[in-house]
């Protein structure tokens, strides 16, 4: 026996493959990642979600090789990709990215989307003398103010600091209702909208460095935002049913779809009576897309509540 302990070389596994023969992973990689990159922009998937989906997708390929060699013996570059781009749980991604409010949220396009490149200290160019971290207290110390500004306005209404509460943490609007007692579709447009639309004005003040806008009305009696008649959701007898407080088979349809982010959101923007649009806007979904996913939630709803 040998002293020195020596261990063969174990070479990198192979794996046959439809388009070029006999590969390694990191030469499948290489000879897809570009591709998969082009697919999965046209599939409407951001730049900023692209690194995530991709890591995800191709870690599910070697998982599925480890467990078949020849998994890829009949596969085409173009099938491969699709297996690459069907596995990258970007609907999870984004399902977990709406359970809270970002700054980039609340300070949308129309307020110009500049906030992180005005506040003092994330910049070095802004030539700040301050330390970094002094910056960063004292953008907490700014939102700590708006928080407190918020709390104090509305101290005497629950239902105002129940929708600052929604806003601000994981809550989801029908726990927050339920707070409340409130119907939540009702609430929701009643307090919660006009509510994001302060929290939105408060930031711009502190954080941008022009606002030319107009302060929002007081939230305090405002009445709910009624949508055209264009606009309105059909007066369906589930609606009805849902309006006037049997929120059981909802509640039972929500449950049976909570690990399917999609229709999860589907049923949820029927329930809050949204439109298409305004539903695909809120959960970053594609219009065409998300349209025929709330005509299933509506009919599954209609089906939940037999006339």
């Amino acid at each position: 026996m040998s002293t020195f302990n020596i261990r063969p070389y174990v070479p990198a596994a192979v794996y046959q493959t439809g388009w070029a023969g006999k590969l390694t992973y990191p030469q499948i990689y290489d000879d897809l990642a570009h591709y998969a990159s082009n697919v999965m922009k046209n599939f409407s998937i951001t730049p900023d979600e692209l690194p995530d989906c991709q890591q995800v997708g191709f870690i599910a390929l070697l998982e599925t090789l480890t467990q078949d060699h020849d998994f890829l013996a009949d596969k085409s570059r173009k099938q491969t990709v699709f297996f690459i781009l069907a596995r990258c749980k970007i609907s999870s991604m984004r399902y977990q990215a709406n359970q809270y409010d970002s700054l980039d949220a609340l300070v949308s396009s129309d307020w110009h989307n500049t906030a992180d490149e005005q506040i003092d200290g994330m910049q070095h160019q802004h030539g700040e003398r301050w330390a970094g971290w002094a910056s960063q207290v004292d953008m907490v110390v700014d939102i700590e103010r708006i928080m407190g500004k918020l709390a104090a306005k509305y101290e005497h209404s629950l239902k105002h600091l129940v929708a600052l509460y929604h806003l601000t943490t994981q809550v989801s609007r029908v726990d927050a209702a339920r707070i409340v007692g409130a119907d939540p579709s009702r609430w929701y447009h009643s307090y919660a909208l006009p509510m994001r639309e302060e929290l939105r004005y408060e930031f711009a003040q502190v954080f941008l460095d022009s606002q030319p806008y107009a302060a929002p009305a007081t939230v305090v009696d405002q009445p709910s935002r009624r949508r055209s008649a264009h606009h309105a959701p059909p007066c369906h007898a589930w609606r009805k049913a849902y309006c006037q407080g049997n929120t059981i088979p909802a509640d039972a349809l929500l449950q049976e779809f909570v690990h399917m982010p999609c229709m999860y959101q589907a049923l949820q923007a029927q329930l809050d009576g949204q439109t298409v649009q305004q539903a695909a806007e809120h959960y970053g979904q594609s219009f065409h897309s998300f349209k025929r996913r709330m005509t299933q939630a509506g009919k599954l709803l209609k089906a939940a509540y037999p006339a």
